[in-house]
């Protein structure tokens, strides 16, 4: 679940870029992270293509009638690895969501494994859901509704099967002021402080309400963002330097299930980083100061301090 909403979150940032143009818009991605730490080493290279048609955000005078569709695939290359976990994990995330009016209809199909798919059923997340936007005015707006989710989340019956079928609630919130803009796309939830200023505050959070293991769960970015141009500028406000720090992982924190039943890995790190962002490319890098692994949910094991890199590209075509 929580990858998902990273995934909404990277949809948007490309919205916020082409949303204008009415045609069809075609924006593949590339991206690539490097962590080393101490126990672990780790590559994550990986794409996407985006289809957006349609004003992604028209004017409230107008209803919405667009589409957006997002394919994305990336791979986790880990250096050391126990006999009994893989080294080379996969994820693939589909979403496509239609805007008709007043009315959001989305759906959502997820894998992340050592075998996506092929491992089984409980490899995957799948989810169908209706929203309704009650209203949007200029600096408001909210939109509500319900999801049927299927996956494994780790509810387990007398016979000792997955109970596969959970209710997703659909919450969009958003406020915008010229003090504080707040963006709240359950469990996702997005703040800029002083929105209007080259000077700014952003911040995330997020947690994985169905497969919580601790506090190490809730993850959360900030940063201290200085634009170089105001957004009365030709191109708007596209280029900025920040410093920030975060609790992140790979996976953007949710587990990969292994294709053996019951096995599952996770890793999740700290950092003081720097960020470039161009609009169509992002870079990123800094110190990690902890890291950990988790297996299967229970057995933690420390990797102790280092770095990371992370390119992120995008164009329109």
């Amino acid at each position: 679940m929580k990858k998902i909403f990273c995934v909404l979150m990277l949809i948007l940032c490309s919205i916020n870029i082409f949303s204008e143009e009415k045609k069809l818009k075609t924006i593949p991605i590339l991206n690539y992270d490097f962590v080393s730490l101490e126990k672990q080493e780790f590559h994550a290279p990986g794409g996407g293509l985006i289809f957006l048609y349609g004003d992604q955000n028209p004017p409230v005078s107008e209803k919405n009638n667009n589409l957006m569709i997002g394919l994305f695939y990336k791979s986790f290359l880990l250096k050391e690895h126990s006999k009994e976990y893989s080294d080379f994990y996969h994820d693939i995330d589909f979403i496509a969501e239609r805007k008709i009016g007043s009315h959001l209809i989305q759906g959502i199909f997820s894998t992340f494994s050592d075998y996506p798919v092929y491992g089984g059923f409980h490899t995957t997340y799948t989810s169908l859901g209706y929203g309704y936007e009650f209203f949007r005015k200029e600096n408001i707006y909210l939109t509500l509704g319900l999801a049927l989710g299927a996956g494994d989340y780790g509810i387990s019956l007398p016979n000792g099967n997955i109970w596969p079928i959970l209710p997703i609630p659909i919450i969009r919130f958003g406020l915008n002021t010229k003090i504080f803009n707040l963006a709240l796309d359950f469990p996702r939830f997005n703040f800029v402080l002083l929105p209007e200023k080259r000077i700014r505050l952003t911040g995330t959070f997020s947690m994985d309400i169905y497969k919580f293991h601790d506090i190490h769960d809730f993850k959360f970015n900030a940063i201290l963002w200085y634009r170089f141009f105001n957004k009365d500028f030709v191109a708007g406000d596209f280029l900025g330097a920040g410093i920030g720090v975060q609790n992140t992982g790979q996976n953007d924190g949710t587990d990969f299930m292994l294709s053996e039943r019951g096995k599952k890995y996770d890793m999740n790190y700290y950092s003081v980083f720097g960020i470039l962002d161009a609009g169509l490319l992002k870079i990123s890098g800094g110190y990690i100061f902890y890291s950990r692994e988790v297996f299967d949910s229970s057995v933690v094991k420390s990797t102790g301090k280092g770095w990371f890199i992370s390119v992120q590209g995008l164009y329109q075509f």
